[in-house]
């Protein structure tokens, strides 16, 4: 999956939204629905959205502790 800028003036392809999208999704399977166009606006909520289910692991510390 890639995140790209939109080449073309397209609308956002997000429920209702009027505006133009500004990036595209592209999906590694190949045909007709292989790319999702949205606008900041909802790559931004979209982003937030998938914040709240998925969080990162935090990064363990590379050194391992001196044994007990």
């Amino acid at each position: 999956m890639e995140l790209l800028k939109a080449n073309y003036k397209i609308k956002c392809e997000m429920g209702a939204c009027p505006n133009r999208a500004t990036h595209t999704i592209k999906f590694n399977r190949v045909g007709i629905g292989s790319r999702l166009h949205v606008c900041d606006e909802c790559l931004k909520e979209l982003y937030a959205l998938i914040g709240t289910q998925i969080v990162p692991k935090s990064v363990e510390t590379a050194k391992k502790k001196v044994g007990k």
